[in-house]
């Protein structure tokens, strides 16, 4: 294993705890995690509740309803069709779907279709199924709906993501195929990576288990139970149920090299930016063919993200590095993508080498206890391990970690792990030292650890003045 991987692996075991503690903070009933780099599945985890009412413990077989995910799977399983020359991405979607003949979409292609250019309306005037108020449309309401005024703006004009877009394409790949979407899905997607628990719309064999979604806490302390339907004729944007763990291993099949499905020239097609627009969060990103683009610590991510009734999930793809990050939330709030990013920084921070030594020096140096006090090279070193932990007062709580190389203290409160991280300075087997940063904070002072007889830490004195935390405290969730 190389030292760069073993990095990985260190960060991803603190990052398991990290989103522990987020989802007990942000009060998400639970959450499924799983980490992929290269063709090892490092983390596969969950924690929380499956359902509040039940309280049944949420495992890693319990099923998501993974949503918007579907159109990065349906986007896929068309570059698969192009690369088999069964049609072409310029295709007219009506070449297919006939009843868009004579309408303002008859000259709308698969590829402006996939890339979110159409203009087509998002979810119609009638959106009612988003909350559980009527039924997902059928094929006769999609088409009804289209032909009957789905054009918002001119194709090409602006990006317009759009579910009733992706219910089209559904239709084109049944009617290329002449096939359900089902059946279409599962034999070019699913069965060959073996993903058995992955579905384009609910799972009805016994072998399911659904976890139930919740409401979001917006002018309620309570999160209700919500209800999972049927997407109709819009799965192919937003039908799919999967796990964490399959839906990471797809997301394995977009790293360049893996050629399970597709080439790296048709994945390159599918990542490259077609469009850039503002996220929700005001950041900039861009979208590609069924794929969601974006910026993370001087990288580019791929993949998608999905909000379902009561679920919210986010998958994250490096496609150069090989690392795959799928987090999955069953509350209609949860913090998915900013889950699955905090982990992206982890990793990629537990990859850049350290800025100090490691090592101290007993005898030599500037006397212990000064703030300008520093490790020395060529002395004893010391094991950071016995520095680690989550440290906690009543004023905040911190967790002490190695990443990397380096010694971080990284409050578990911020939702970015790593952009308000510090970094410690060992002095001694019982001392670290607080940076020279300037702040608000006990800049350059020391942190004086009280060990007991077995080496435990009792508590931290000086620049913080925390003991260890105590585990946390269940809540009520409904």
């Amino acid at each position: 294993m190389t030292d760069a991987l073993l990095a990985a692996r260190g960060a991803l075991d603190y990052a398991v705890g990290w989103l522990e503690y987020r989802v007990w903070r942000t009060r998400v009933p639970g959450a499924q995690v799983a980490v992929m780099i290269g063709d090892d599945l490092i983390v596969n985890r969950a924690v929380g509740m499956a359902d509040t009412e039940s309280e049944e413990r949420l495992g890693t077989a319990h099923q998501f309803r993974i949503a918007s995910h579907s159109k990065w799977l349906t986007a896929t399983a068309f570059l698969r069709l192009a690369e088999a020359d069964v049609l072409a991405l310029d295709d007219p979607a009506s070449a297919f779907v006939t009843e868009l003949e004579g309408t303002p979409f008859a000259d709308v292609t698969i590829a402006e279709l996939l890339s979110h250019g159409s203009g087509i309306t998002r979810d119609s005037d009638d959106k009612g199924f988003w909350s559980a108020d009527g039924d997902f449309p059928d094929r006769e309401r999609l088409l009804e709906t289209v032909r009957a005024g789905g054009d918002v703006v001119e194709p090409n004009a602006v990006f317009k993501y759009s579910n009733f877009g992706f219910g089209l394409l559904g239709l084109v790949l049944e009617a290329v195929t002449e096939r359900t979407y089902e059946e279409t899905m599962r034999e070019l997607v699913t069965r060959p990576l073996g993903l058995t628990r992955t579905v384009p719309d609910i799972d009805d064999r016994k072998s399911a288990k659904p976890v139930t979604g919740h409401s979001g806490i917006v002018t309620d302390h309570r999160r209700t139970p919500m209800p999972s339907p049927s997407a109709g004729a819009l799965h192919a944007a937003t039908g799919f149920t999967s796990t964490a763990a399959e839906l990471a291993r797809f997301g394995r099949a977009h790293v360049y090299g893996n050629e399970e499905l597709l080439s790296d020239r048709s994945k390159a097609r599918m990542q490259r930016a077609h469009w850039t627009y503002r996220d929700r969060s005001g950041a900039e990103a861009s979208y590609g063919l069924g794929t969601m683009r974006t910026e993370i610590g001087g990288s580019l991510w791929v993949g998608h993200g999905g909000s379902w009734l009561g679920q919210s999930t986010r998958t994250l793809v490096e496609p150069r590095l090989g690392i795959v990050i799928t987090v999955l939330t069953n509350s209609i709030d949860g913090p998915a993508d900013e889950l699955a990013r905090g982990i992206a920084k982890l990793i990629l921070q537990s990859q850049k080498t350290s800025s100090k030594p490691l090592s101290l020096v007993a005898e030599a140096g500037p006397a212990v206890g000064s703030a300008s006090a520093s490790p020395t090279r060529g002395s004893k070193r010391v094991e950071l391990s016995r520095f680690m932990g989550r440290f906690a007062s009543e004023w905040s709580i911190v967790d002490v970690v190695q990443v990397g190389e380096r010694l971080l203290a990284i409050s578990p409160q911020s939702p970015d792990p790593i952009a308000a991280a510090i970094e410690l300075t060992v002095i001694d087997e019982q001392t670290l030292r607080l940076p020279l940063d300037p702040g608000f904070d006990s800049v350059g002072e020391l942190l004086h650890y009280d060990f007991d007889a077995k080496g435990r830490v009792r508590s931290i004195s000086g620049g913080w003045d925390v003991r260890p935390a105590s585990s946390l405290e269940s809540f009520p969730l409904s």
